[in-house]
Formats: C-alpha cells, structure tokens, sequence
C-alpha cells in the first residue's frame, strides 16, 4: 500500500467516513491538504499522524464515476502515484475522476481474511448504535446530559429558542427562576447539533468563575477564561470574558468569528458605552444571540429597545413603533382570557383558520403579537415550588452600625448552625463587620466583596457552603448579590437597604431560588424615625416588594424619587407622609393589575405554554426511565475496566492496566465514581451524570466507529427450524449522509442502521423474523480456529451471500429515506408557514428567513435522497447447527 502522498489521489477520514473521498490538493512539507467535496470543506493534516485510510480499488470492484454512473474495475495501473483505472473497453479513468461518495467495505475484508472478534462484541456494537440513534431520533440532544432538575419552563425556553435557525433571544425570567441554565442548555443543544462550534460567553467580571463551574459541572463543556493579552481566541471551543474587558479587545472578538454570543446581565453594558457597540457588531458576526437580564427595563425604555434591536433589528425599528404596539397588548389580552366569548370577531379581526381550536388561536396570536419570539420571561407567580418570604423588622436602640454589628452578633448566637448571609452596600461596613464580629464577639465570617481577585471570592463562597468545618457567616459588599446561589441559607441580613427595589430583589435573589426548600427569611435591623426605618417602610408597606416580588415596584419607585438630588432627601417622615403613602399603594395596586392584564400577560404565556413545556419534562423523564447501566456493563467486560455498585444508585469506574484501549473517553485516568440517577447527581456534585447524552457514552460510539472491534465475527446457531449445515450471514450497514447537512438529518431518520440477515438458500431478507435480541440469545460463540475454518470453506460464496444482502439492505434504505424526507418536509413546511402567518402581521419574519428555511428544507431532502450510503458496519457470519 503506497504511504506517500501526491497531488489528486484520493483518501477517506476514519473518524468521518460522511466528508465522502477526499482529493489531494497540497502536499507541503510535512503536512498535507485535502479538499471533501461532500462536506465542502479543506483540510490540513501533519502526515505522520493522519488519520487517512488511501483508497485504492481492486480488480472486480464497482467504482461510482462523478460524471455519473458506476462501472467494475477491470484492471489497475499506476503512474506516478496515482491510479488509473481500466474500466473495459477502452475506458480509462483516473481516480481524480471518481465520484466524492464512498461505501467501504472493510468488515467483509476482515471476514473474507479471518480478522474475527468474539460475538458478544458484535451485539455490543450493535447496541450501541441502537442507543445513539434513539438519542437523535427524541431530538432530545442538549437536554438529556444536563445535570438539573426537569424544570418545564427552562426545557420550554431551551426547545423553543433551538426551534429557530438564528437563536437571538432575550431572557429575562425573573430572578432566582433559572436562566443561567436555560442559556447553558441552549448552547449545549446547539453543540450537540452540530449548529454552533465556537461560543463567546460575556459576564460580569464577578462571575467568571461560577459561569465556568456552572458549564463543567451542568454541561460536561470546558470552557477557556479569559486568560489576558496572551488569550488564544481561536483555539478552543467557549470562552467566557469579562464585561470590563469587552471594548478593549474588540478587535480579537471580532477576528474570532464566534457562532455564538451569551451576554450575561446584559443591561450592565450601556447603549452609550463602547462596551455596547462592540456587542453590536458581534450581533453582526454571530448568527445567535442570547442576552440575559432579570431586569430588561430597569435602566428605560431606551436601553430596552435597544437591546431588541440588537437581537431584531428588522422588527425593532423605533421605539415609537414598540410602543404603539404595545398599546394594543392589553385589549388583546382581555379578548384573549374571554374565550370561546367573541371567537368569531377575534377570528375576523386577527385572520385566523375558523377551525382551529381556541388553543391554537391562542398559540396563532402569541407567536404573531409582541416580543415573544424574541423575548422570554417567566416570573414566579405562574410557577409553583418557591417558598414564602418573610419579612422581618428588628427595631435597635440608636441609629449607628456599632448597633447593627452588635445586634448581629447577639442574633447569630440564637441561630444554632443556621447559615447567614449578610449583605452591605459599602466596602468599608462589610470590613468593619467582619472585624467587629471575630474581635468582640469571636464569631469567624468569611468576606466577600468587590476588591478581591475571582479566585478569593470563590474560596469564601465555597468556604460558607461547606456545610461542616464553613463559615457560618458571609459578609458580602452589593457585589455578592449577583449571579450567586446560596440557597442552602434560609436567611438573609440587610444591614443597610439598597437605593432601588431592583437592588434589594437581587440580594433577595440569592436565597429566594427554584430548589429552596424553606421559608426565606429577610432581616432588616434599624433604629426608629431612621432612614433605614423610612426605606424599609417604603419598600415593605408601600412598594410590597420584600415578600413578594414586584415589577411594579421600580417603575412607582422611579417616577417618585425623579426630581431628588439624592435619596436621602426622599427617605424622611416629612416627604413620606401617609397621604404619598396611600397614593403610591393605590399607583403600585393598579400597575400591578395593568402588567398582569396588558403586555407581560401576553408575554409570560408566551414564555411557557402548557402542556407542551410539561410534555418535554414527561418526555425526558420516559427516556431516562432506562439507563445506559447495561450498556457499561457491557463495555466493561470488553474493555476490561473496572465498574461495579458501591452505593445505592452510585457506581465506581476506574480504569485497569489491562484495558484494549489507553483512556475512557470523557472520564479522568484515575477512574470516578458515577450515577444514572437525575436526582442523586443534584444532590451529589461530586458524582458525575452519565446518560445517554453524556461524553462517555458519544465517546464510545466515536471510539468503536473509528475501529475495526466487533466488525466481523462467527457463530453458530443450534436451531431446529433451519438447515442445519447452511450459513445465515447477518450484515448491518450505516446510514452515512455524504452532506454538509448530515446531523441536521439524523432526528428524522427512524432508524440510522439498516440490518439484513439472509439464509444462503433463501432471497428473503430474515431480519424481522429473527430480531438481534433473540438471535443473541440462542448463537454460541466459535473458538478462533474453527471459526477461520469455516470461514476458508465459504469464502468463495461469502461474496454472494453479501451482494444479496446488500440489495435487500438497498431496498429497506430507500424507503426509510423516502419517510424520512417526508417527515422533514413536513417539519419544515409547518415553520415556514407559521414564518409566513407572522409576516402577513408584523416584520417579524422576513421573506429572507422564510426563503433560508425553504433552503434548508431542500439541502435536507436532497441530502437524504441523494447523498446517502450504505456504510459496512459489521458482519457476522452463523452456521446453522442441529
């Protein structure tokens, strides 16, 4: 076999058998290029570690010409290092002519010469398969490997915005409801798909740190901190940036064309700023945008629209134009809660089919009316878990921090083993805090505040969660009140109170979360007729925004405080009197009762539709009700590595000397301990996830994919119905889509495997009368020897035997594309026309994004239909035993 390349010979990827036969286009040096018409793409490889097999074809081989039509070789010469093939009268071809599609047949080459694996590697080969094409075919991939709770409104944002070909929304869920996650299980679906490969992930400097933790231990992704001036951007595949760093490496951004940009806290990076305009041009250079904020309106209008239009800018066009649409959200909304009352006129007036049932006009007019393509947010009254907070007032003697301080410090002495979270505004008092607490009263707190490094802010985080030698005490500056999670506290201390109630929620924010199983308890110590006093008035009995959350709150608390040089002038007896106490209750009331009617109606049930969201739960839950557990099992008696039950639910794998292969994919080489169980694996971060979406298992399938374990193999079959003496050879072929749209195809495929068993005297193909599991059960295996034996004595009629079964495989593949194809069409036709519905109402959907989605459609079937291969995968040949 020729190891020297030359220009215009033609070789196969082995882990990529879809890229087709590659040609060579370069050969500089020590690496070489090699251009994949099927994947439209170059590649360069170092020669000495290539993982190319050269194609060469022999004499009585079928060759597919790219001019059309397949010819059999007749004889084969060489020149120069290239092959020219005679193809019978007087038809030579060189191999540059040959078409890009290629169908290997390495497994009966192994068969044909002896090469042969136990049985049991067969099936294992073939359960695997089977696993990995049920995985694509849920179209659950992204969701199952996420270690979280199955949430219906996370999993609903996740699905929703994945269902789109551009990914540019907004969420905005209220604090404490998830969106870290919803953004994380986007990405993660993106990547499983194949739709992104590189991912920007900008956050506050503050949570750098808990953004990378979050995607390690959730995701199993390993994302690259923003390492200084010294930052490789384009290697890796996320990297997580801080915002302060944004607008002063733009450039690099920019050059690294990410796929995807995630901003965090977004409303922190100002329309003005320069921040801002480098976010915009990334808006540009990445097809999807997720911006994330728990407060989208809290710095105006203004800084709203102009984060929509980032996302949108054909339908955001003016602030004004939002506006006016927003004005008609309301009467919308009422018509809406009114049904089946006034059916016949909301079908009038909005165009919509007159059989549809109201569910589905509701559906029609969410998707067609406001942000809620764009724009998610969920709040806590329309989910149910979250605990109560309670409000509590501690009236102290003076008005001085020494009195805080020591209050405190009497108070914690009451708590037992209670975990406290105490929060101040400034730097100064949280030092002083600490100090007070350890020299006068020997109580340890560990500190938190904004002049540490990320490495010191996570070390006292982690030192208050460590639930037996922790801290009992965090002191934290503002800074602690973003993007942290220590629920596992149920009490929060406000030394002082924030100027705004959007400040105060997201102190609230850290305790007050999905997963809290107790009460959470507010403190709030102050002096009587103090300012503390007026604001805890102001926020508990006027603005009702510390036992409950309010979006009402911030836009009264704006519009009263507008016109005070500083807060303090606002927080007296004499502005606060109980006449403007009253006023604002009554504004508060009413506001509250517009949001629930108007605009944020229409959009939180856009954000969460049931029973769809509860169906993606229901649905991961069925698939996970079996686990991959049988499956290692049966990987560990093949491989040779160590794996058993420690625990109830818990596993131990660790990896042996006598293992075939050097490293477990996704797995440390000093072994781990695991869990099937969603449950156990939140509670236990120590333990890793393993599902049917994990690393280990995809790695796996990549790793058996990529060699020949388990391809050929021999049994017999002690069997009274059949001849005995007679062979059945069992072929199963890939499914091997030749297209740069492979992986899009996969979910429509029912199956991504075709298997035929043919008996030698028989044309029928007897695979559905002889299902794997069964054969499995009754074949016995064949020592080596008499297995190549037997292999001698049929070799000349094995050939035979698997033209037959690779015509009835034929057969089966063509009919299984053709419902495949008419699934996708079907899949993409009803977006296109639920595009087309938006268009004929709003500039939501452009024709441009209806004209990629028709695009897609065809590349898709085309891809199906005319781009695909039966690939050899594995063959077994059985003798039929009496």
């Amino acid at each position: 076999m020729m190891t020297a390349f030359v220009q215009g010979q033609r070789w196969v990827v082995d882990s990529e058998p879809e890229l087709g036969l590659g040609i060579v286009t370069g050969v500089q040096g020590r690496t070489v290029s090699i251009f994949f018409e099927q994947g439209d793409c170059e590649r360069n490889y170092a020669m000495a570690q290539a993982p190319l097999t050269r194609i060469q074809f022999s004499v009585e081989d079928e060759v597919t010409l790219a001019a059309g039509g397949t010819a059999t070789v007749v004889e084969v010469h060489e020149q120069n290092g290239l092959l020219i093939y005679d193809l019978g009268e007087d038809r030579l071809v060189p191999e540059t002519q040959l078409s890009s599609e290629v169908s290997l047949n390495q497994p009966l080459v192994r068969l044909q010469t002896g090469q042969l694996d136990a049985p049991k590697w067969f099936y294992f080969r073939r359960k695997l398969d089977e696993a990995v094409s049920k995985t694509w075919q849920s179209r659950l991939g992204g969701l199952l490997g996420v270690r979280a709770n199955l949430i219906p409104h996370q999993l609903y944002v996740a699905w929703m915005a994945c269902e789109r070909e551009k990914v540019r929304v907004l969420l905005a869920d209220e604090v404490g409801l998830g969106k870290t996650i919803e953004a994380g299980m986007i990405l993660s679906r993106l990547l499983k798909f194949e739709r992104v490969e590189r991912a920007l992930i900008l956050v506050p400097d503050a949570l750098q740190v808990q953004w990378l933790v979050e995607l390690v231990r959730k995701f199993a992704l390993v994302p690259s901190l923003y390492a200084g001036e010294e930052h490789d951007f384009m290697s890796g595949q996320v990297h997580i940036v801080p915002h302060s760093i944004a607008e002063h490496i733009a450039p690099q951004l920019l050059e690294a064309e990410f796929d995807i940009t995630i901003v965090d806290e977004a409303h922190h990076i100002l329309p003005e700023s320069e921040a801002f305009g480098c976010l915009q041009q990334l808006s540009i250079t990445s097809d999807h945008l997720i911006l994330l904020t728990a407060t989208p309106e809290q710095l105006g209008a203004e800084s709203h629209f102009a984060r929509l239009q980032l996302l949108d800018p054909a339908k955001f066009t003016s602030l004004e134009h939002l506006h006016a649409e927003e004005s008609k959200y309301q009467e919308l909304n009422e018509r809406i809660q009114a049904l089946p009352e006034g059916r016949e006129h909301l079908i009038k007036d909005y165009e919509l089919p007159i059989d549809a049932s109201d569910e589905a006009l509701i559906d029609q007019l969410l998707d067609v009316h406001g942000v809620g393509r764009v724009m998610f947010r969920n709040v806590r009254s329309a989910i149910a878990g979250f605990p109560k907070r309670v409000a509590h007032a501690h009236v102290l003697g003076e008005d001085t921090w020494e009195a805080r301080f020591e209050w405190l410090s009497q108070w914690i002495k009451e708590q037992g083993d209670e975990k406290i979270l105490v929060i101040c505004h400034d730097i100064d008092h949280v030092r002083a805090c600490e100090s007070y607490l350890w020299q006068k009263h020997g109580l340890d707190a560990a500190l938190f505040h904004e002049e540490q490094n990320l490495i010191e802010r996570d070390k006292a985080a982690a030192y208050f969660a460590d639930m037996e030698q922790g801290s009992q005490i965090l002191v934290c500056s503002e800074i602690g009140s973003e993007g942290r999670n220590f629920q596992f506290s149920c009490h929060l201390v406000c030394l002082d109170l924030p100027d705004h109630p959007d400040l105060l929620e997201q102190r609230i924010g850290r305790l007050d979360r999905i997963g809290q199983t107790r009460d959470v308890n507010v403190h709030i110590p102050f002096a009587e007729h103090s300012r503390t006093a007026c604001q805890f008035e102001w926020f508990h009995s006027v603005l009702h925004c510390i036992e409950q959350q309010n979006p009402a709150a911030g836009q009264v608390h704006d519009e009263k405080l507008n016109g005070f040089a500083e807060a303090e002038e606002f927080y007296s007896e004499e502005i606060l009197t109980p006449a403007l106490a009253d006023e604002c209750r009554a504004q508060v009331a009413q506001l509250q009762l517009d949001i629930q009617q108007g605009r944020d109606a229409l959009l939180e049930m856009n954000s969460c539709r049931q029973p769809f969201a509860d169906e993606i739960a229901n649905k991961i839950a069925l698939f996970e009700e079996e686990t991959p557990l049988a499956l290692i099992e049966m990987a560990s008696d093949l491989f040779n590595f160590h794996f058993e039950a420690t625990f109830e639910g818990v596993y131990s794998l660790i990896p042996s000397d006598k293992m075939l292969i050097p490293a477990l994919p996704g797995l440390p080489p000093e072994g781990t301990e695991l869990t099937f169980s969603r449950e156990l694996a939140n509670h236990r971060e120590d333990l890793r996830f393993v599902s049917w979406d994990s690393p280990f298992i995809s790695g796996l399938w990549e790793l058996l994919h990529h060699s020949d374990l388990g391809s050929a193999s021999v049994a017999t079959l002690p069997s009274k119905q059949l001849p005995a003496g007679h062979c059945l050879l069992e072929v199963c072929f890939d499914l091997v889509i030749q297209s740069p749209q492979s992986t899009a195809c996969l979910p429509f495929l029912t199956r991504h495997s075709v298997r035929a068993l043919v008996l030698d005297i028989s044309e029928k193909n007897l695979a559905a009368l002889m299902p794997e599991a069964t054969l499995q059960q009754t074949i016995e295996p064949v020592k080596k020897y008499l297995a190549r034996d037997v292999v001698k004595s049929r070799k000349n009629e094995i050939g035979d035997w698997y033209k037959k079964a690779e015509a009835l495989a034929e057969v089966e593949k063509e009919q299984l594309l053709i419902t495949a194809a008419e699934q996708a069409k079907q899949y993409f036709e009803n977006e296109a026309n639920r595009l087309q519905n938006l268009a004929r109402h709003s500039v939501a959907a452009d024709s441009e994004e209806i004209a990629e989605l028709n695009k897609k459609s065809d590349q898709v079937c085309q891809a199906m239909l005319q781009h695909t291969q039966l690939q050899l995968s594995a063959i077994r040949l059985i003798v039929i035993t009496g």
